[in-house]
């Protein structure tokens, strides 16, 4: 049987994407990854199959073009978190199964293209940024509005002052379903902490639990709090935002009645929430319960109990992207598009984190 591409990169322990760059010797990688792969593809005498016949529609769209992935206005500390990387990770092997030739491209700064990105060589736009109300203004630069004149899709999130379409997270039914999820496990009395209040897909999270906890006949508040300085773009990590958190977690635990179970705005900020409950002598998923959303792989290995959790499909989500912008490179009138959003419905994860106080 013929030895697949996939194949080749699970072998290699890659990305599919990563794969194929280095079988093309990009510069972009390591030497020493570029001759693994080429080494571990002859050992498998993986050769690879140029069709002429396409029937994938997204195939025939892709095949040859240039496409740029992009993360804007994000900290490196931010754009490196695995949602993003999952989200890009997608993308890139859905580029790569189309045919298309796709390149990585960091902009924290609004008012600067990344040096090696020319605009000129490019036929499509994927792209993350921050979600901040700041957003708006601080993209009303020279370098932004050459981004705007290529066919775009933003995956993850549509910050304010988006354009083109946009393959996003089901963010108040995140937060609905977190709800739901504690009043069913008999917690009535809940809280809602978040340390980046400018953050809109923490708000709109915190909106849909808010919402839905009114409705189940729960008591719940909200605790938000940023750092003195507030956020900035280049958006930078809540991991960086411990102090806020320890202070969020002392006004939940100082309320009366005490919250029994506390819905975080992220999965990274449920980290530091664990973190302060155990330096308080405090038990997760025993004397305070904790539900978080962005399932995120990296972390969810290292806080005990399990984090329940909600996974928002960012791989599907980059896929979904690809499929997005072959659509508008296939309209014939692209100066007439109507920007569509496509939003992926969240799977809730149950952990050991919540507590059932039914029983």
């Amino acid at each position: 049987m013929r030895v697949t591409l996939r194949e080749v990169a699970s072998r290699a322990e890659l990305s599919v994407s990563t794969a194929s760059r280095a079988l093309n010797g990009h510069p972009a990688l390591r030497e020493e990854t570029i001759r693994r792969v080429r080494q571990i593809a002859g050992e498998m005498r993986y050769r690879r199959v140029r069709s002429h016949r396409r029937t994938n529609p997204v195939d025939s769209v892709l095949a040859g073009r240039s496409i740029a992935v992009l993360s804007i206005g994000l900290d490196r500390s931010l754009s490196s978190m695995p949602v993003t990387s999952e989200a890009f990770l997608g993308t890139e092997d859905a580029l790569v199964d189309a045919g298309a030739k796709s390149q990585l491209f960091h902009m924290p700064d609004l008012s600067q293209l990344p040096r090696d990105l020319r605009l000129d060589r490019i036929d499509g736009i994927v792209l993350t940024g921050a979600m901040l109300n700041q957003f708006a203004t601080d993209c009303d630069t020279d370098a932004v509005r050459q981004l705007r004149r290529l066919p775009s899709v933003w995956v993850v999130g549509e910050p304010p002052g988006a354009w083109g379409d946009a393959v996003v997270a089901g963010d108040y039914e995140v937060g609905t379903g977190a709800a739901e999820q504690l009043v069913a496990n008999g917690h009535h009395h809940l809280a809602f902490l978040n340390p980046v209040t400018d953050n809109l897909m923490f708000i709109w999270r915190e909106d849909g639990f808010l919402s839905a906890a009114r409705r189940l006949g729960a008591e719940a508040r909200s605790f938000c709090q940023s750092p003195s300085g507030g956020w900035t773009i280049p958006l930078k990590t809540p991991l960086l935002a411990f102090e806020e958190v320890q202070s969020l977690v002392d006004q939940i635990l100082d309320c009366k009645p005490r919250p029994t179970a506390v819905f975080t705005a992220a999965d990274s900020v449920a980290g530091l929430v664990y973190c302060a409950l155990g330096m308080r002598g405090l038990r997760v998923g025993h004397d305070i319960s904790i539900i978080a959303g962005n399932n995120t792989p990296g972390l969810l290995s290292v806080p005990y109990p399990h984090l329940a959790t909600f996974d928002i499909h960012a791989r599907t989500m980059g896929i979904l992207a690809v499929r997005q912008l072959a659509l508008q490179l296939s309209e014939r009138n692209r100066d007439a598009h109507i920007p569509v959003q496509v939003k992926v419905k969240p799977t809730y994860l149950p952990g050991e984190s919540v507590c059932d106080l039914t029983r």
